[in-house]
């Protein structure tokens, strides 16, 4: 599975959500896989994309928020896996594309060993490993979020589109998304992972 496979089974999983994906290969997925859709990409702040999803998913509790994490990336900020664990907003699934290099700086190896599931267990969170687009959708729909999914790649082929986006461009296109139907700040939370749709 490549990156953009696994990026379009979350869509697929979880089409209403709102996006968040760091840079690198997680935003060039997301913008192949979604046809440059009006997501939040993050495409020159490594490590603060977890931050920045947490932020989203208790500004818009009503909305279910996806954070798409490289694993390099997930490793630069993973201060933010413990704010996760403490503040554990029940409308946040943080998929972590791992393949075990640094792709955006070069194609450097990590240099430590992917044990994120791990950490998740460690911190008291759902956590789950998938290595198809099957296992994806059923662990999504599955696990009980929050919840951190490691997603195993077998092939590192670069998604195709740039990293690099219009940050002013990008703003105003996820604030649309993010207030489109909100007709109240009180709604109320989603109380699970989403439901299976009649073609699951």
């Amino acid at each position: 599975m490549d990156p953009t496979q696994a990026v379009r089974a979350l869509l697929r999983v979880t089409p209403d959500a709102l996006f968040v994906s760091s840079l690198g290969t997680a935003t060039s997925a997301l913008r192949a896989a979604s046809d440059d859709g009006p997501h939040l990409y993050l495409s020159g702040s490594m490590g603060s994309a977890l931050a920045v999803a947490i932020g989203i998913a208790e500004k818009r509790p009503e909305r279910r928020v996806v954070a798409i994490l490289g694993d390099g990336e997930t490793l630069m900020g993973a201060g933010s896996l413990w704010s996760l664990a403490g503040i554990r907003p029940p409308n946040l699934l943080v998929a972590i594309l791992a393949d075990g290099y640094y792709s955006i700086t070069g194609g450097q190896r990590l240099g430590v060993p992917g044990v994120f599931t791990g950490v998740a267990d460690a911190l008291g969170l759902a956590g789950g490993v998938a290595q198809t687009e099957a296992e994806i959708a059923d662990k999504a729909v599955t696990l009980a979020w929050p919840v951190l999914l490691e997603i195993r790649l077998d092939d590192r082929s670069w998604p195709g589109p740039s990293p690099f986006v219009d940050p002013a461009v990008v703003r105003w296109r996820f604030e649309a998304a993010a207030s489109a139907g909100v007709s109240s700040t009180n709604a109320p939370r989603p109380s699970g992972p989403p439901a299976k749709g009649p073609s699951d």
